[in-house]
């Protein structure tokens, strides 16, 4: 978990922070902080599509959830960004090629893995045996929650720079409502 606080004493905010109201300034905090995870969201999937996942696999399991911190002092508002990191089906990610030992997808390879041709309900998946004998078998799969988690590492150091200039942007909108 990150916890960032923004100090309403900095030159840059206190200047912004006078004449608006106790009730102003908790819509600017959830603004603010709304806006901050969303943009978590946008660069996490960013970063994904970098190393050659699609945007339109994994958007589903990036989740948003407005919180507000009653218990353990701080209090305020919050947001919990949270990415399912359950493995991709690697059929998904792109057309199954055959190589010599097994099949590539982009630049992932799979040992022994291959595509039916008889049972037209396969037709296009990827499958690999998880034992020697025939069956059973299995969807080849490509894990996501390494590259997820390096993802992240990459946003954390930005949040809170992040956080401060849509504080500002919103304290600005705020203020400018008022005259």
């Amino acid at each position: 978990m990150i916890d960032v606080k923004v100090d309403f004493d900095s030159r840059q905010l206190k200047g912004l922070t006078r004449g608006l109201s106790v009730h102003a300034l908790e819509r600017v905090a959830k603004r603010a902080v709304r806006k901050t995870a969303l943009w978590v969201r946008t660069h996490l999937l960013r970063y994904l599509r970098d190393d050659g996942i699609k945007r339109k696999i994994i958007v589903h399991r990036v989740k948003i959830y407005d919180k507000e911190w009653r218990h353990g002092g701080g209090g305020g508002p919050a947001v919990k960004v949270w990415f399912g990191v359950n493995a991709v089906n690697a059929d998904e990610l792109g057309r199954p090629v055959k190589t010599g030992s097994g099949s590539r997808v982009k630049s992932w390879y799979f040992e022994s893995a291959f595509v039916p041709s008889r049972n037209p309900s396969f037709k296009g998946k990827l499958y690999r045996r998880t034992t020697s004998r025939r069956l059973p078998i299995q969807r080849a799969k490509v894990e996501v929650d390494e590259m997820a988690n390096d993802a992240f590492a990459m946003i954390v150091g930005q949040i809170p720079g992040r956080l401060h200039e849509l504080m500002r942007q919103e304290l600005n909108y705020e203020v400018s409502k008022l005259q």
